[in-house]
């Protein structure tokens, strides 16, 4: 699949793949379609090329006695319009096609102001008196316009100022949840390594969804790699060598807190949570080979020998439902992807083509794996996806620099990855950069974080207890 030469055979391999791929598409489309019978307003998030809906967001307004800046009501209106505009599924109309004119958003909705711009969707925001002090109270509503009702609306009390962000990101999640029956991602964030500075080693960073609100988790003076996320995302596993070999430490986002997870036997890195959040897996080097091992994620104890054989074993990432372990080995040769079935006990080799296959990620409702895929006759790493069972290959990137470490949000409708392509054109950069993609390989788009660069990303469950 990934030796590609003549240009020829590229091309028609891929019109293969694209051709079954679109089958799929088509039939779970039709399946979301079903769902959402009963709402007027359906969006197919995540996939390239579908209608986009038509949303006003007005400026927020205000009672008397509010203590808010007009500036603080358009920028409200305008960060809730990016965040939604991040899905591309949305096409705004401009407030100088609105019929009525003034505070808007203070007013109750008139339904027939909206309907002759062709409006299908509405949302007003608008600042109310707080009964504390130095807060805000903010009520937004969400209106179907051809319905004529109200979809969803909330208020959010006794609010500071700097809870703002979260506010519309959380409201625009429900919004998501309302037109498709799925939460939105607006809540969640990326961990990644990353440098400020060309020549500094790597630290872990966190951002929002979209590459917003960067912080950094750590800064020892060593190289850290390879986060991951606990199963409710209140921990924050990495790979460190603050202490001279690689060791597994655990950040904990309620605390702040740093702990460190695995001691001895060698180097340890690359940890995956097993979803009921008991058990982490990882790759441990003992006695000159790499396999795969598991420990208690509470302390780090009751270490396990889990994948182990005569040559590379790595990578290990359980499935969804946990009976499923994908993984890396190159037991036959060359790198390539293998499952093992927890319950039978059996591998299963899923990847055939190719000079080195890596960093298996599963997709929520694990029915795909995503990967990257080393093609030698091009010199490139790209994005693929593929069916557990090794059928359905997709190629999603190609020709734009080397495209490695997949992630997919928990939705299961966007991959970010690595990419260390030019802005334009075909060649490669000195630095990597992170990129989101749908999860049919559109809408791709850079995302802003303020790092020389950042790799290794992975995207966090849907966060309720942490922000």
């Amino acid at each position: 699949m990934m030796k590609m030469k003549p240009l020829r055979k590229m091309i028609l391999v891929k019109l293969c793949l694209a051709s079954l791929f679109f089958f799929y598409s088509v039939q779970e489309h039709q399946s979301h379609a079903a769902q959402s019978a009963d709402t007027e307003l359906f969006i197919d998030v995540g996939r390239a090329g579908t209608r986009k809906l038509k949303m006003a967001i007005p400026v927020f307004g205000s009672e008397p006695g509010t203590a808010v800046s007009e500036a603080d009501k358009e920028f409200a209106a305008d960060r809730l319009s990016e965040i939604f505009a991040f899905t591309n599924s949305f096409e705004f109309v401009p407030a100088s096609s609105y019929l009525a004119k003034g505070n808007i958003a203070s007013k109750p909705i008139q339904f027939d102001e909206w309907v002759p711009i062709q409006t299908e969707a509405v949302i007003l925001g608008k600042f109310v008196p707080s009964s504390s002090a130095g807060k805000f109270t903010l009520d937004l509503r969400f209106y179907d316009i051809k319905r004529r009702q109200q979809l969803h609306g909330v208020r959010y009390s006794d609010f500071e100022v700097g809870d703002l962000e979260r506010i519309l990101r959380r409201f625009a999640d429900k919004c998501i949840e309302k037109l498709t029956r799925e939460r939105g991602i607006f809540s969640t964030k990326l961990a990644f390594a990353g440098a400020r500075r060309a020549g500094e080693l790597r630290q872990i960073f966190i951002s929002n969804f979209d590459g917003s609100g960067l912080r950094q988790i750590t800064n020892n003076g060593s190289i850290n790699m390879s986060p991951s996320w606990s199963p409710d995302g209140t921990k924050l596993t990495y790979t460190s060598f603050r202490e001279g070999k690689a060791d597994i430490y655990v950040y904990n986002m309620l605390t702040q807190r740093t702990s460190k997870l695995t001691t001895g036997f060698g180097n340890n890195s690359g940890a995956n949570w097993h979803p009921d959040g008991r058990r982490i897996a990882f790759s441990g080097s003992h006695s000159g080979l790499t396999s795969i091992f598991t420990v208690n994620s509470m302390d780090g104890g009751d270490r396990k020998s889990f994948i182990a054989g005569s040559g590379l074993e790595v990578e290990p990432a359980y499935s969804p439902d946990g009976a499923k372990v994908a993984f890396v080995s190159g037991r036959f040769g060359n790198p390539h992807l293998f499952i093992r079935d927890l319950r039978s006990d059996s591998d299963t080799r899923i990847t055939y083509a190719g000079w080195y296959n890596s960093s298996p990620s599963w997709r929520r409702d694990g029915r795909k794996l995503s990967f990257a895929g080393y093609d030698r006759d091009i010199d490139r790493y790209d994005i693929f996806t593929v069916n557990p069972d090794g059928r359905q290959m997709e190629r999603l990137t190609l020709d734009q620099g080397d495209n490695e470490k997949p992630s997919w949000s928990p939705d299961g409708r966007y991959i970010v990855f690595q990419s260390n392509r030019l802005a334009k054109g075909r060649g490669k950069a000195n630095s990597y950069k992170l990129y989101i993609m749908s999860r049919d390989g559109g809408n791709l788009k850079q995302l802003s974080i303020p790092l020389h660069d950042a790799v290794m990303p992975i995207w966090s469950p849907h966060l309720d207890a942490v922000d």
